[in-house]
């Protein structure tokens, strides 16, 4: 337990009784009053820092909403007659694109990509801004060879450029 430091006395010319370091420099020493403040402050930083983090994750989780996307074959099943185009916008994210057909609006939903040689979009179609029809797309995503230009089905080897004309 450390002791208040005593007030420093000064003699009659202005200049301090005790010269001595324990008098002079009482700042520096163990159990001075500064240590208390900045203690303090270590302890303000330490508690405003978990806060403040707290409230920017929250803040990004408020933004981007509670919603996840469920893209899947199973996934897709939630998805019923009747719902709002908020719900079904819940439930699966962000369309990919609208579509128009007649008097309904279609909205597309999946992952295109070229690394799987066949990919799955689903079409959710509304009328009056109800769902009214799910339908699925499959896709194959076929490549072009560069050399020839011809068409190369998902999982073949492109094929062998053909002879020149006139030799064997």
């Amino acid at each position: 337990m450390s002791t208040p430091n005593p007030p420093l006395r000064f003699a009659p010319d202005g200049g301090p009784d005790d010269t001595s370091p324990d008098a002079l420099f009482t700042a520096f020493r163990e159990g001075s009053r500064k240590k208390s403040g900045r203690f303090t402050f270590t302890w303000f930083v330490a508690a405003a820092v978990p806060v403040v983090l707290a409230l920017g994750f929250f803040t990004l989780w408020r933004a981007n909403g509670t919603s996840f996307s469920v893209v899947t074959p199973h996934g897709i099943k939630v998805v019923r007659a009747g719902m709002s185009t908020q719900e079904v916008g819940g439930l699966l994210g962000n369309p990919l694109t609208l579509q128009k057909q007649g008097d309904q609006d279609c909205y597309r939903y999946g992952r295109p990509n070229f690394v799987n040689e066949v990919f799955v979009v689903y079409s959710v179609c509304y009328e009056q801004g109800q769902v009214r029809d799910v339908l699925t797309h499959q896709y194959s995503a076929w490549q072009i060879d560069p050399a020839t230009g011809a068409f190369v089905a998902p999982g073949q080897p492109p094929a062998a450029p053909a002879a020149p004309a006139g030799q064997p």
